[in-house]
């Protein structure tokens, strides 16, 4: 008597000839569904490259230089507004780098910062502040002001539109950005978040941004008020290592009407503002701006 029982060759040569379902066939047919965007606060998880080298070696970084050198045990830190573009704002973005690539540089490599080398969207940046280098014992102690600073400024979540496209170079001259260059908000928002942000950090002698005229490490209020921040705030959409030429002056009027074309296709952009984030190293704290005022009717 055998331990195995062997089916025949005929039932064989049937189970050969049916194929099992396909599940491409029922894959194609299940409709495709979008998955949700990816929250913030996941963002601020990896929104850092994983350092290579404790030195400065522009190699690894396009040729770009770091304008506050690293120092171990030291903490670099930064205070912005994120900004996370639409598509169809990035694809106006990214239109506007390559035409200032093609009309006004040439041979100049123009770098997007729109995104990575995977070619992933990245989120832009209006800084709040120049690059803070804090000691270990400060972290929290800034961290905290910070956080009652902005809730003390009274700023409610807001939006802010670009008034046009500029090149501004970095303070070293190393490094020369394209910017949309900002419209201060009908309520002062950005000079208001500036103003609260430089306080703290001219408390603990750090440097100020946009604001040379302050003195001494405790500024009076009507000093920060003073300050001509107007038009300084700006999203940095790409950079270069050279400077760029200015335009040609020699432009034919449908060259010049191409570029006030693109200066009305920025009125489209709305830039939308609820937080205010803070860097410490890789770490990345997320302070909210109450929601806006809903505006009531006439008998509301």
């Amino acid at each position: 008597m055998s331990l195995v029982a062997y089916s025949d060759s005929e039932s064989d040569d049937t189970e050969a000839q049916t194929p099992p379902p396909s599940k491409k066939r029922r894959l194609e047919s299940e409709p495709v569904k979008e998955l949700p965007p990816l929250p913030d606060s996941f963002r601020d998880l990896y929104s850092s490259t994983v350092r290579t080298s404790t030195q400065d070696d522009p190699s690894l970084h396009g040729g770009r230089k770091r304008v506050t050198p690293h120092v171990e045990g030291n903490w670099p830190t930064h205070v912005y507004l994120e900004w996370n573009p639409e598509p169809r704002q990035y694809q106006l973005l990214s239109a506007l780098i390559a035409e200032e690539q093609a009309s006004k540089h040439g041979k100049c490599k123009v770098r997007s910062l729109l995104h990575n080398e995977l070619g992933v969207n990245l989120p832009l940046h209006v800084s709040l502040s120049r690059p803070l280098v804090l000691q270990t014992e400060q972290k929290e102690p800034v961290l905290n002001q910070l956080k009652q600073g902005i809730t003390s400024s009274g700023v409610r979540a807001f939006q802010a539109g670009p008034a046009r496209l500029r090149w501004h170079p970095n303070e070293l001259g190393t490094r020369w950005f394209l910017v949309l260059q900002l419209r201060m908000p009908e309520k002062g928002e950005l000079q208001k978040l500036l103003s609260a942000c430089n306080k703290i950090a001219a408390v603990f002698d750090q440097p100020l941004l946009y604001n040379e005229a302050v003195k001494g490490p405790h500024p009076t209020e009507a000093e920060h008020e003073g300050s001509k921040a107007d038009g300084k705030f700006h999203v940095s959409i790409a950079w270069s290592l050279s400077e760029p030429k200015p335009a040609d002056p020699t432009k034919s009027e449908q060259e010049k009407s191409s570029d006030r074309t693109s200066d009305e296709r920025l009125t489209t952009l709305s830039v939308a503002f609820a937080e205010v984030k803070v860097r410490i190293g890789q770490d990345v704290c997320s302070i909210p701006l109450p929601p806006a005022r809903v505006k009531q009717g006439l008998f509301g």
